[in-house]
């Protein structure tokens, strides 16, 4: 957790961040290859499209900082979270750009306007879902 904090401030002043693990930069069809090769099952059929709301969900989240430092978190209101705190966040819709999304999840949520400007990271979920974490400036309300 402590690296991911120290990322998080090195990106919001402008720095760059070291990642501490290799990513996969080849095509689904060549992954599938390699597992069966090690000995492992393809995680999903070479020819798989995600389908936004079929087959895949994607989801927005932003982290907003005050000038004080402060991290803007919401309390749920869905009942199987109800109470807890959480970062403003939700599904994007067909069509939807990850900075559309996320302005309309904030205003939603909070009431406040923003102004996305850096995509912080990217988690999926064995290509289920995926989560784009962006951040950005309050504008107003």
């Amino acid at each position: 957790m402590e690296i991911i904090e120290e990322n998080i401030k090195l990106l919001l002043q402008g720095g760059a961040v070291e990642e501490p693990q290799e990513y996969c930069d080849f095509t689904l069809e060549e992954q599938n290859e390699a597992n069966v090769a090690k000995g492992s099952a393809p995680s999903a059929p070479s020819e798989f499209q995600p389908v936004l709301k079929e087959n895949v969900c994607y989801i927005v989240a932003a982290v907003l900082v005050d000038s004080n430092g402060a991290v803007l978190m919401m309390q749920e209101a869905k009942r199987s979270c109800a109470g807890q705190w959480y970062l403003p966040a939700g599904k994007m819709e067909p069509g939807e750009s990850i900075v559309d999304a996320a302005t309309r999840e904030v205003l939603e949520e909070t009431g406040l306007k923003i102004e996305v400007t850096t995509l912080l990271m990217v988690e999926s979920a064995s290509g289920s879902w995926f989560r784009f974490v962006v951040t950005g400036n309050v504008l107003g309300n």
